[in-house]
């Protein structure tokens, strides 16, 4: 019988509770098969390994279709064609846990003895998780499929080269909801976009106004704070970003909730309707600024790890449901039905007093407005001696965050070797089988103290213990170069356990870098375990990781802003919170949570050296001879103007320090004009568009 696909088919079906179809074909060739020992895998492009811990290791390829607005998806169907033998006998490896990074191995190999002499086709079921999900309004299903047949019992493997997915929608009261939240801002788009498969579906959304009243920046703080942020807010001023204060005692006068947690989510979703914010600033640790904690559990190594207060900013995030939907109060488990696609950036300054919150307004300001030169494009990549048999190191991790990378079924973009100064410290194999050589806390020291722009760290950590630094040796004194003059405040992302669990009595060690005077200005860690998988380069925590790198290097559509890399990091994400066996076990789920931003979610990143331009005027109609900011045409001469000056239009307005002018992304309209007089500067960070 010969099937109609259409690459997109929606119908409306009005005496059928609305429901509809939405359909998408893929096409999967050119299979790879490569050997582990006794052992082999099979992957196709775009498509990543997963399994049930001791059965077949298979290749799952992301889901991820809107759906019409004000619908939900209610089932998936898969339509499969082209059935093709793939020759030769095949033992398939058996995916291995997932485990805690500062767990270590588990000690044993796992494979299901009977699953392996079973002769009938595997997997009984070609779909992973169903889910609904919501970002900025638009509803996505998410789910997966795999192509492949593999009969254990006979070892003979097979895939489908046609398969159809089919996902029935209906009328949804949540999805009704969730329009409340939608956005026309253009980096929503850009976002929403990016992350469908069937951007077209966008056409049936409505064009909502947007209303003159608009913010884009919330700072939710305790009264004892509230005069405090005016540095901050006149910095943002002048890029173009207006922020608020609002303090605690006001949210509880005006908002109902079960508890201030509540109350507080429900009013970021209110201003968000209103007036669509972008950023919120959590100005406090707990109880001064308070967090919800979540519970998810992961099977592993036959325990369980199971937590029911993870703190999770990712509840001030994503504005969809409650995470509570059975009301019991535990928040985060899989029946609540949990919103994973954030629609703001969100970070949390963790400060207990002034002099602390002080300190992190003064290092976030300073980082983007007096940036030492020199130092923008030097990262870091710090990776520890995972495990044994096989040998892992969290080097061959951080590897992945370098350069355009396919690795694992997934494709990332990376930190451009070619223009960046990128130091590796790495523990080594020496000699095998246990011969390592390890990295030392001085020896790191060392090198953040030269200066570097970002640090990214792989290894084991604690509440009290990162990077191989104890919490003793988080001072002034040992980072005395990072102090925002010698060399810029720093950026940490790090994929260790327990580092960041800023609910901890006595405070963790990662917010302790953060707030004091020199070293970090921000940072991204775990409130509980990080996670990865054994015998990989692949994990939960990891994915994350790959994909924040991948934001901020995008060569399209670069996302500097911190706290929106690490939202974007979240939405690329979730599709595999749905994966076989992970929606049980949990350890995406865990990260998906527990990982959170201690700082500002606008912080704008350095990722590259700025363009410097001094003594130069240009005066008139842009024409073809000026199209490359680093080649000014022959009508560009010195000047003895007295000021600075930038007529027509620049993405964000300029910051004038001293005798320096900087200006992000900046855009000048025909008929304007640049001009800077002798003994002065500017600097644009991003781009130079010259506008007919």
């Amino acid at each position: 019988m010969k099937i109609k696909m259409l690459s997109i088919l929606l119908v409306f079906q009005a005496h059928l509770l609305s429901a509809g179809i939405v359909e998408k074909t893929f096409f999967f060739n050119n299979y790879k098969i490569e050997s582990d020992g006794i052992y082999q895998t099979v992957n196709f492009g775009n498509t990543i390994l997963s399994g049930i811990p001791g059965e077949p290791l298979l290749p799952w390829c992301q889901i991820v279709l809107m759906l019409p607005p004000g619908e939900a998806a209610r089932s998936l169907e898969v339509v499969e064609e082209e059935e093709t033998v793939i020759p030769g006998q095949f033992l398939i490896y058996p995916k291995q846990d997932v485990r805690p990074i500062s767990k270590g191995k588990s000690g044993e190999f796992i494979l299901n003895d009977e699953v392996y002499r079973h002769k009938g086709a595997y997997p009984v079921r070609a779909s992973g998780q169903l889910l609904t999900q919501y970002l900025n309004g638009y509803a996505f299903a998410l789910s997966a499929i795999t192509p492949v047949r593999y009969n254990p019992g006979m070892r003979q493997l097979s895939y489908f080269r046609k398969v159809t997915v089919r996902i029935t929608t209906q009328s949804d009261g949540k999805s009704e909801d969730a329009l409340k939240n939608f956005s026309m801002a253009e980096n929503c788009i850009s976002s929403v976009k990016s992350f469908a498969m069937n951007p077209e579906m966008m056409n049936l959304y409505p064009k909502k106004y947007v209303p003159t009243s608009n913010y884009d920046y919330l700072i939710i703080s305790p009264a004892s704070f509230k005069n405090e942020f005016q540095p901050l807010i006149t910095m943002y001023s002048n890029k173009g970003i207006s922020a608020r204060v609002v303090t605690i005692d006001s949210i509880i006068s005006v908002m109902s909730g079960y508890d201030l947690q509540e109350k507080m989510r429900n009013f970021i979703k209110t201003q968000r309707t209103n007036h669509q914010i972008q950023y919120v600033l959590l100005a406090g640790n707990p109880p001064l600024v308070p967090c919800r904690g979540f519970y998810c559990h992961v099977h592993s190594g036959g325990s369980i790890y199971e937590d029911y207060n993870i703190p999770a900013d990712l509840y001030f995030s994503g504005l969809d449901g409650n995470y509570d939907l059975n009301g019991n109060h535990v928040y985060g488990e899989e029946a609540d039905d949990d919103d994973l696609l954030p629609d703001i950036a969100v970070g949390r300054f963790t400060v207990n007093d002034t002099a602390e919150l002080h300190r992190m307004i003064h290092k976030t300001v300073y980082y983007q407005t007096n940036p030492v030169l020199g130092e923008m494009n030097k990262p870091l990549l710090a990776g520890e001696f995972l495990y044994s048999a096989p040998m892992t190191f969290g080097g061959s991790f951080m590897n992945l965050l370098i350069n355009n990378r396919s690795d694992n079924g997934y494709f990332t973009y990376g930190i451009p070797s070619a223009a960046n100064v990128i130091e590796k410290l790495y523990d080594t194999l020496i000699s095998p089988p246990s011969n390592v050589w390890s990295w030392s806390a001085a020896m790191l020291l060392a090198s953040i103290n030269r200066g570097k722009s970002f640090i990214h760290h792989l290894g084991h950590a604690n509440s009290v213990y990162m990077m191989r630094f104890s919490m003793s040796s988080i001072t002034n004194a040992n980072f005395s170069g990072i102090n925002g003059i010698i060399h810029n405040y720093q950026l940490l992302y790090t994929q260790g356990c327990d580092c960041g669990a800023f609910d901890v009595s006595g405070g963790c060690i990662a917010a302790k870098a953060v707030s004091i005077s020199n070293f970090l200005a921000a940072g991204i860690c775990n409130s509980r375990y990080g996670w990865f998988d054994e015998g990989t380069t692949e994990g939960p925590s990891e994915h994350l990781q790959r994909e924040f790198v991948s934001a901020l290097y995008d060569p399209i559509l670069p996302e500097k802003h911190m706290g929106t890399a690490h939202m974007i990091s979240k939405i690329k994400t979730a599709v595999w919170v749905g994966l076989p066996a992970e929606f049980e076990p949990g350890a995406q789920r865990w990260c998906h949570y527990d990982c959170n931003l201690f700082g500002d979610p606008a912080m704008e990143i350095w990722t590259a050296e700025p363009t410097t331009f001094s003594d130069i005027s240009w005066t008139g109609n842009i024409d073809s001879n000026w199209n490359n900011p680093g080649n000014w045409s022959t009508s560009v001469v010195p000047t003895t103007l007295n000021d600075i000056t930038i007529s027509g239009a620049a993405h964000y307005p300029v910051i004038t320090t001293g005798n320096t002018t900087f200006c992000h992304n900046l855009t000048i309209l025909s008929g304007g004009n640049l001009t800077i007089n002798p003994g002065k500067s500017m600097i644009v960070y991003g781009t130079v568009t010259l506008s007919p």
